[in-house]
């Protein structure tokens, strides 16, 4: 019993088909489970953030951690803490498999994994105006 040196493999063991087959006791497979109970959707929230120093991160980071949408306005902030809160957000959204998107200067929103942005750049039809119809 065991694994069996096979010429056609070159040299590498396989299996000699002797084995029993493996039988599971599941406990849980037999026990009654209680029906599922249906949850309304909690409504959709985006938080909107305006911080004017370098502490706010961790707010910043706990609600993208909690899956919440932020709306991050630097324009009260220096440019070097500016830069280093984008820095910040960056790693943030990268470690989350999240998104981060530039609105207006200085004006970014963060996204969770499960949110999708759609960002629209240029006109819709041909005269140069977006379509509002």
């Amino acid at each position: 019993m065991g694994a069996l040196r096979d010429e056609h493999h070159n040299g590498w063991l396989m299996p000699s088909g002797n084995y029993p087959a493996a039988v599971y006791d599941d406990p849980w497979a037999t026990q009654a489970t209680a029906p599922a109970v249906q949850h309304s959707p909690a409504p959709a929230r985006i938080v909107s953030l305006k911080p004017t120093g370098f502490e706010a991160a961790r707010t910043v980071g706990e609600h993208i951690r909690a899956a919440t949408p932020v709306v991050m306005d630097l324009t009260e902030m220096t440019d070097a803490e500016a830069k280093r809160m984008v820095d910040f957000a960056s790693g943030l959204v990268f470690g989350t498999c999240g998104g981060i998107e530039r609105i207006a200067r200085r004006v970014f929103l963060l996204t969770p994994a499960d949110v999708e942005v759609t960002v629209i750049d240029r006109p819709l039809d041909d005269s140069g105006f977006y379509n509002q119809s």
